[in-house]
């Protein structure tokens, strides 16, 4: 049931992430969820692929969801996984919410609204970076107003790309910084200089982190 109720962007999140935890790929059972979300952008013709009432499976697992807590990956692997509250009040020097693990409209949305809730100012000794998944994103944010808040908050929005992501530009890290990220990988030395340090989270608890200034459990500010 947990998977079903989850959004098409956060169903994308998970599918991209798995990869990390050494999976090929990631699938949900196709269902009218996906189905109207497939009619909103496209027209051409698909056939759903689901496996068969019998179908045997070599391991299943169940997890309570009412259970999980926010968690954060630890430098310098994704699989460095600890709960918020172990990490929370490390203090950061940048936060980036973007790429295409967690760049969706649904992402942004959740960052204008911990934005709105807490005064729409960002911590002033951090950088906070914001980067679309794509360019229709960029412009469906900018058409709901995201994009100007987000700079009146201090943040810097860029052009989508995978940008400090990979190292490449707009954010790449310096000597000893410190990054809060909602990108899915934070090997060393990825983000820039090898003695940064890269900590991997949720988009709210990435726009929470760039509000304090400090990694921050984004349930005291939703």
């Amino acid at each position: 049931d947990g998977a079903k109720s989850l959004s098409i962007d956060g169903r994308m999140t998970i599918s991209n992430m798995v990869v990390e935890a050494g999976a090929k790929f990631g699938i949900f059972l196709p269902d009218n969820k996906l189905k109207n979300w497939l009619r909103s952008i496209t027209n051409k013709p698909y056939k759903f692929i689901t496996p068969d009432d019998e179908a045997d499976y070599e391991v299943k697992f169940e997890y309570n969801l009412s259970n999980i807590a926010p968690v954060v990956a630890k430098p310098h692997s994704p699989g460095n996984i600890s709960p918020i509250n172990e990490v929370e009040g490390i203090e950061i020097d940048q936060a980036f919410l973007g790429s295409c693990t967690n760049g969706r409209l649904e992402d942004l949305r959740i960052a204008a609204k911990i934005l709105k809730n807490n005064g729409n100012k960002i911590n002033k000794r951090i950088r906070f970076i914001i980067i679309p998944a794509s360019k229709k994103i960029y412009l469906k944010a900018l058409e709901e107003g995201f994009i100007d808040q987000f700079i009146k908050a201090g943040a810097v929005v860029g052009n989508s790309t995978c940008g400090p992501c990979i190292g490449g530009h707009l954010g790449v890290l310096g000597e000893n910084e410190v990054c809060i990220s909602s990108t899915n990988r934070n090997f060393k030395g990825r983000m820039g200089d090898p003695t940064s340090k890269v900590y991997l989270a949720s988009p709210a608890t990435v726009t929470a982190s760039a509000i304090k200034g400090k990694i921050t459990d984004p349930r005291e500010m939703i």
